[in-house]
């Protein structure tokens, strides 16, 4: 099975991620996984330690910098980039500005995608992606 995981920023984003992407090795040993971040956030740390390759998107909240918009809307050509590259079974978002592109991405690609919320109250980027997107982990 091929995986893509997006997780950035904090560490109670790519934790979940890297916690879901052993579990996948476990139960599949064979499964190639990758996760997509940013550039700027923990993941460039956490991921790499973890065993796993990071790739870069840009992604940074919506909202009135018409500069950081851009880049997050081009973060999603970005996305669909890698994820045309790699071509992943699923594409699991785990929090954070990287989720918008990478999910919109996968969405547009027509592949499954599957959001993972560890926060109390969902931030922008999950409650947005998580309404279109709806799958049965237990189909993989």
């Amino acid at each position: 099975m091929k995986v893509i995981i997006a997780a950035a920023g904090t560490a109670g984003h790519i934790n979940p991620g890297i916690a879901i992407a052993n579990k996948i090795k476990k139960e599949k040993p064979s499964s190639e996984i990758i996760f997509i971040g940013t550039n700027r956030g923990l993941e460039n740390d956490l991921v790499p330690r973890a065993g796993y390759k990071l790739k870069q998107v840009e992604a940074y909240g919506l909202g009135k910098n018409m500069i950081k918009n851009f880049k997050t809307f081009r973060g999603i050509f970005q996305a669909k980039k890698i994820i045309k590259e790699f071509k992943p079974d699923i594409v699991i978002g785990v929090g954070g500005y990287i989720c918008g592109p990478v999910i919109l991405a996968a969405h547009k690609l027509k592949l499954p995608t599957m959001l993972h919320e560890s926060n109390a109250f969902p931030r922008k980027s999950s409650k947005n992606v998580s309404e279109n997107n709806r799958y049965n982990i237990n189909k993989f």
